[in-house]
């Protein structure tokens, strides 16, 4: 056809275009069609499991199989951008006509004339109901439109206008298309994860119960949440260019021995990621493949180094493994302190060694035991000489004791914490179920006591002293008796006055405790007393509590007649100490005997 036959026959087109629309608004009736769908096609698009596109990038099919995702079937195979082929779809399903041609309208001369003898663009959706053909001319003379031939069920072959926006989601190229994840994966199903970079392999293995345990470098237990998150950031990859996608020379990418391999196992999948060299055209690129597929991308490389870190990110930084406090029913302790082993007994604790067992206080076992449970490593070191950090000689072991069930039953699981060398901030801790050594805050060595006294009550009267009914104070060559009558009142020995005073002193010494226990009273310790004080409570109960003379720290010893242990108060508790029961917090105590 010639130029000139061409332009008359888009004349006539426009004519019969104004034509239609001054009709359809002039014309009784059109409400009906108004309330017709204005949408090209009534198809379930979104169900179709097939599409044929054909655009000036190229020509691609996409497949979807029954409960799966959609894929590329041509020009290669591989995974397809679910959001893009949905978003294709979506426009498809709702893209509305802004005008239908007449029937007498679609001759050859017309479908050249509008770009439709050799359509731009070619689309083939497979749907339940039946395939969807539209092939796209060219634009209107009306902004916003483009003339399209569909042909579907029902309706047959139509010449249409339709928005334009149905060609601009059709033209995308491959790479567009394509799955950009490379590793898509369903965390819950991942049962093994394996990382290799050069001569480092990590391997974690989830267990039969559905923990994570580090099999390489170390075995250690893995921190579930951190693995979750790391697994995570692998599904995320996301391929920033394909550049090859046939079998390519996988050393053009240092792909012959990748520089690092990800592998992860299901019970269905083992699938690998290989890393190779840095892309020397964008350096914060790498190039990488599946070793199952022959494609070559580029990754981030950003990205890839934070996934390189994986033994220190998963990594369970508790130092021990027991699941909690209240399990623990035994403990032995060796080290520089000398064995000995605390044991519950019910709601308490005893603390047994030399034969004996004397009661520990629950308190302090039970805040130690949430220390050790809450406590975590700053950093590990799996290299460094055990000797050197003092676990050739460990200041303290502690051997813990739990049951866990089992098929017969129940049976004891151990775990041993050792305790080496302290610097400034650190303390050096070694786990007999995690291979390595950890570093944790030092403060938790600080809180275990250096022997089996440090685990007693510091209460110096036993606890079933009772009340306080009576103090005789000696100190500095004074002699001060005070008692409680039975109004509860408190007087000293002749006057008949009340010394409120001797009531504060009575409960302060019935509360007291040692700083610590430091072991059989000494003669050398107590041969001049700074205070002696007689305690009397109900029913005849009568002690005596010895202050010996304070140390060069402003402590001094303490001990109680029949009691085991002597021990050590602070400078506060020595100045209330040697003060008159009778007088006043603020009164000055007497001067010290033999000064």
């Amino acid at each position: 056809m010639s130029t000139r036959g061409l332009l008359v026959a888009a004349g006539l087109l426009l004519v019969m275009l104004g034509a239609l629309s001054f009709l359809q608004k002039k014309t009784p009736g059109t409400e009906r069609g108004k309330q017709e769908s204005k949408r090209v096609t009534l198809l379930p698009v979104r169900e179709a499991d097939r599409i044929e596109l054909t655009t000036a990038k190229g020509a691609l099919v996409f497949q979807k199989p029954k409960d799966g995702e959609w894929q590329i079937a041509k020009p290669v195979e591989t995974g397809a951008d679910g959001t893009t082929v949905g978003q294709l779809l979506s426009e498809v399903q709702f893209v509305e006509r802004m005008q239908t041609l007449p029937k007498e309208a679609n001759t050859e001369v017309n479908r050249q004339t509008f770009g439709l003898g050799q359509p731009s663009r070619t689309l083939k959706v497979a749907t339940p109901e039946g395939e969807l053909s539209v092939e796209i001319g060219r634009e209107t003379p009306i902004a916003g439109g483009i003339f399209a031939r569909v042909r579907q069920p029902r309706r047959g072959e139509e010449l249409v206008v339709v928005q334009n926006q149905l060609a601009e989601a059709m033209d995308k190229d491959l790479t567009a298309w394509r799955e950009k994840r490379v590793f898509p994966l369903v965390i819950p199903e991942v049962e093994d994860f394996r990382l290799r970079q050069g001569a480092t392999e990590v391997e974690i293995q989830k267990t039969a119960e559905g923990a994570w345990i580090i099999r390489k470098p170390v075995e250690a237990p893995a921190d579930p949440g951190a693995l979750n998150s790391v697994l995570g950031e692998v599904s995320a990859l996301r391929a920033t260019d394909f550049v090859a996608d046939s079998k390519a020379d996988p050393a053009l990418y240092g792909l012959t021995a990748p520089a690092q391999s990800f592998e992860i196992r299901t019970k269905a999948t083992n699938r690998i990621l290989q890393i190779g060299q840095v892309n020397p055209q964008d350096t914060n690129q790498v190039f990488a493949r599946m070793a199952d597929r022959p494609f070559v991308f580029t990754l981030p490389r950003g990205a890839l180094e934070q996934l390189g870190k994986l033994p220190e990110r998963v990594r369970d930084r508790r130092l021990a493994t027991f699941p909690a406090p209240s399990l623990i029913g035994q403990i032995e302790f060796g080290g520089r302190g000398g064995e000995y082993r605390l044991e519950k007994q019910g709601d308490g604790w005893v603390a047994a060694w030399g034969g004996k067992s004397r009661a520990a206080d629950p308190a302090r076992v039970d805040r130690w035991l949430d220390a050790v449970l809450n406590s975590r490593a700053n950093r590990f070191l799996a290299t460094e000489d055990p000797a050197k950090l003092g676990f050739a000689k460990p200041r303290v072991t502690a051997t813990l004791s739990w049951p866990v069930p089992s098929t017969n039953g129940t049976t004891m699981k151990t775990e041993t914490l050792s305790f080496g060398e302290e610097t400034k901030d650190e303390v050096y801790v070694q786990n007999s179920a995690i291979t390595g050594t950890m570093a944790t805050t030092v403060a938790l060595i600080r809180e275990t006591p250096e022997n089996a006294m440090g685990w007693l009550e510091r209460r110096l009267l036993p606890k079933d002293f009772g009340s306080v009914r009576g103090l005789i104070w000696s100190s500095g060559g004074q002699r001060r008796e005070y008692r409680a009558g039975e109004d509860g009142r408190w007087r000293a020995a002749g006057p008949e006055a009340d010394i409120p005073e001797a009531a504060g002193y009575a409960t302060r010494i019935l509360d007291l405790e040692v700083i610590r226990w430091t072991g059989a009273p000494g003669k050398k310790e107590f041969g001049k007393p700074e205070v002696e004080l007689v305690v009397e409570g109900e029913g005849n109960k009568r002690t005596q509590v010895t202050l010996g003379r304070p140390l060069a720290d402003g402590t001094a010893p303490i001990r109680r007649e029949g009691g085991e242990f002597a021990g050590l108060v602070t400078r506060q508790q020595v100045e209330w100490l040697k003060r008159d029961p009778g007088l006043s917090p603020s009164a000055t105590p007497p001067a010290p005997s033999g000064r």
